[in-house]
Parts: C-alpha cells; sequence; structure tokens
C-alpha cells in the first residue's frame, strides 16, 4: 500500500482515475472533487469490472479500515496501476482546507412533489434496459450506467436540465452523480432507495408493461 501525503496526491490527480471505495452515504455528504464513486461490498468488483479498464491508472480514497481490501480487490481484478491512496482519506482533506464536492440527495417523496411544479426536470434511469422494460418511472430517460461513463452518451444529457437520476436501489444511481460531477453536470439530484422507493411512493406516474 502506497500512502500519498496531499502534496503529492494533488500531483497526480490529474493524471490519474480518482475512485473513492466509500459507502455511497458517506460520499454524497463529501468527496474530492473529480472523485467515480465505487462503495467496496457486494457491487464493487462488478462496476468497477465494469467501467474501468484495468491499465487506468488509479488514486484512491478509502476509510483507513477498507484500505487492505481495497488494494487486495484491485489486484485480484488485474489492476496494476494504482498510484496509491490519500493518506487520512477525505478527513484529511477536509482538515486541510481543500476543496469538497457533494450529491444532493432527494426522497422519493421529494421528487413527487417537484415533479408537477419544476418544467426544467429530467428523470435519468441508470438501470438496464431489461430492467426499464419491467417498468419505470413515466418520462424517465434510460441511460444504462454502463453507457453513462461513454462521454458520447453522457454529452446528451442537458446540461440547463435540473436531473434527478435514479437506480434500482439506489448504489448505482450515485456512481452515475459522481461520473457526471466529473464530466461537469452540476444540478444533479440522487434519488435515494432508487426504483424500489419510487415504485411504492404515492403520485410518481410509472409505465409498467401491460398485462397480455
Amino acid at each position: 500500500m502506497n500512502a500519498l501525503a496531499i502534496a503529492q496526491f494533488e500531483q497526480l490527480k490529474d493524471q490519474a482515475l480518482i475512485i473513492d471505495t466509500r459507502q455511497t452515504a458517506a460520499f454524497s455528504e463529501g468527496f474530492v472533487p473529480g472523485s467515480v464513486s465505487l462503495g467496496l461490498g457486494n457491487h464493487f468488483v462488478e462496476w468497477i469490472s465494469a467501467l474501468i479498464p484495468e491499465n487506468t491508472p488509479l488514486l484512491i480514497v478509502a476509510e483507513e479500515e477498507d484500505l487492505e481490501d481495497t488494494y487486495e480487490a484491485l489486484e485480484t481484478l488485474g489492476y496494476t496501476q494504482v498510484k496509491g491512496h490519500l493518506e487520512g482519506g477525505l478527513s484529511a482533506w477536509r482538515a486541510a482546507g481543500k476543496r469538497i464536492d457533494m450529491l444532493i440527495d432527494v426522497t422519493a417523496e421529494e421528487l413527487a412533489l417537484d415533479l408537477p411544479f419544476d418544467p426544467k426536470l429530467m428523470l435519468v434511469d441508470v438501470r438496464s434496459v431489461e430492467e426499464f422494460d419491467r417498468g419505470h418511472v413515466k418520462n424517465a430517460e434510460n441511460f444504462p450506467l454502463t453507457q453513462i461513463i461513454d462521454p458520447l452518451q453522457i454529452a446528451q444529457l442537458d446540461e440547463d436540465s435540473n436531473i434527478y437520476v435514479y437506480c434500482g436501489g439506489g448504489y448505482r444511481s450515485v456512481v452515475a452523480c459522481s461520473i457526471m460531477k466529473k464530466e461537469g453536470f452540476h444540478n444533479i439530484r440522487n434519488i435515494l432507495g432508487g426504483f424500489d422507493e419510487l415504485r411504492t411512493t404515492d403520485n410518481i406516474p410509472l409505465e409498467m408493461p401491460k398485462k397480455k
């Protein structure tokens, strides 16, 4: 494991992708600008493998107790360009007075209140096409997470819209929001609980497949 002081981390961050392996709730509350959220746990292996090529230079932001597991997982998956981790994690970055970015989380109930009154609201569903076809929020646009990583796909988003992002349960939407932030989209809301919450919330219009 290679601990990097803040100055070293800053020197490298323009030449590498920062991955933040803290849990999604902690990430939303504050992160190093430009970081991509990939919370360590059941979904980590699936989504880092799907989104990030193995030869990508990486910098790590992690909880101290997760560093060993993070390095071990990356080595097992074949990521050979890990430059190191931010010594002291986000706490050290914050204590040094460095700029912090954050995500705005909203509940399904808050979305229900916003839907009728915000003409610039854009709903982005980052689940797979198959999941989307099984049911989604009315007027949502499907941008699967595997496409969001593609600059050509993300360029189709409207910078002037108020973008609300959801997935199935909440992990993928935070990953997607972090990628959007990295690419310069800032008027973003992450919907807590994803479609699991949306489908059971009053005043959320759904489009479901017609029963045969």
